[in-house]
């Protein structure tokens, strides 16, 4: 398990102490880091069995994607903590909660420009997942330097591969890419901050 000051070394630099004790305090919990995943970047477990709750977070993501994913499963773990099972895990009472924390965040300590814009713009209409907002992704891969290769990077008529399997990029369609599975020739369509592997 990880305690607060384990975390530290993930997240950008800062004075987390204030903010972090006023969103956990009371509630029971584990944070705990994990071996990276592909299916996602951190993850919420309510108690079942006598545990208590449980937060885990991928131990490859960059600092500015630690803390605004961190800080969406901290409001998973108080929504639990409110509303219990009466509350779906990204409905209204999770959004209000998440929004709030978001504001809070902001207003913290000074961050890049473009973070805090992002964020609070991203606060308007919480998502399901940081990449579902193309804004807010865009951003923490700038902010953090990721090196990773994103759909939207890649020319139409291109092919990459994506979750191990192989694709080629038809068109922009707003936020997605209308991308032709190689071999099979199923289309699909897959948001542009995806993360891709050009095939040479």
């Amino acid at each position: 398990m990880a305690q607060f000051d384990d975390l530290l070394p993930y997240l950008p630099a800062g004075d987390y102490e204030p903010l972090f004790s006023k969103w956990l305090k009371g509630l029971n919990y584990q944070i705990a880091i994990s071996r990276p995943r592909k299916s996602k970047l951190g993850d919420f477990r309510p108690p079942r069995l006598g545990q208590i709750a449980r937060i885990t977070m991928n131990a490859d993501l960059g600092p500015f994607q630690f803390l605004t994913t961190l800080t969406h499963e901290i409001a998973h773990l108080i929504a639990w903590e409110k509303h219990g099972r009466r509350a779906a895990p990204h409905g209204k009472e999770w959004k209000a909660i998440f929004r709030e924390m978001l504001i809070e965040l902001v207003q913290h300590q000074t961050w890049p420009e473009n973070y805090s814009r992002a964020l609070l713009k991203h606060a308007k209409s919480p998502k399901a997942a940081v990449g579902a907002d193309p804004h807010l992704q865009r951003t923490l891969l700038l902010l953090d330097e990721s090196t990773d290769l994103l759909l939207q990077s890649i020319a139409p008529g291109e092919n990459f591969t994506f979750k191990g399997r192989n694709f080629c990029y038809d068109e922009k369609r707003r936020t997605r890419a209308l991308v032709t599975e190689l071999g099979t020739k199923k289309q699909y369509t897959i948001p542009l901050v995806a993360r891709v592997e050009r095939i040479d």
